[in-house]
């Protein structure tokens, strides 16, 4: 069965595909001087394992509950294993559009979407062309959850099968996001 085992090149390819549209605000005419309102972080208390229910994981196929990880630069995760795929849910609390954009050289796919009524972005690493690994971002606040699908190698058909597939689970995800 080795050639069904699946590449586990996510957490580290992709770790971090945390994207938000945090700061984006505009100036209103005649708004009161003064310090700004301090951003509240939303996803304080949002538990990547608890993102998705256990039909919700059922339904795609991957075990409950998840193993949390930490990625050790500030970003919580919970990883799902299955047969045909394997999912990630990577929480980061303070990882701005600015700052993915930033690092948009290290992506072969960078686009910004749409999740549900959230702003999103469609997201493949350099390394990660042809892999069978995709992020859907979900930008939520002043940071954003993730979904990242890394497909085993026999269901492995293309990277927009794989993306479509992390956009169809973040449209679960982004319903039970705080608002």
């Amino acid at each position: 069965m080795v050639g069904m085992r699946k590449t586990r090149i996510g957490a580290v390819l992709l770790a971090g595909f945390a994207v938000t549209v945090g700061g984006c605000s505009s100036a209103g005419g005649g708004a009161q001087q003064g310090a700004p309102e301090p951003a509240l972080n939303v996803l304080a208390s949002v538990d990547p394992c608890q993102v998705l229910g256990e039909q919700d994981l059922q339904a795609l196929g991957v075990s409950a509950p998840g193993e949390p990880l930490d990625q050790g630069i500030g970003e919580k995760a919970c990883e799902f294993s299955g047969d045909a795929l394997d999912l990630s849910v990577v929480k980061g609390e303070q990882s701005s559009l600015a700052y993915w954009e930033g690092r948009r050289s290290n992506m072969a796919v960078f686009e910004t979407n749409k999740v549900g009524q959230r702003d999103g972005a469609k997201m493949i690493s350099t390394a990660s062309v042809g892999n069978g690994v995709c992020s859907q971002a979900i930008f939520v606040g002043q940071g954003s959850v993730s979904i990242q699908v890394t497909t085993s190698s026999a269901s492995y058909q293309n990277d927009e099968a794989t993306c479509a597939k992390a956009m169809e689970i973040a449209q679960v995800a982004e319903k039970k996001l705080p608002k």
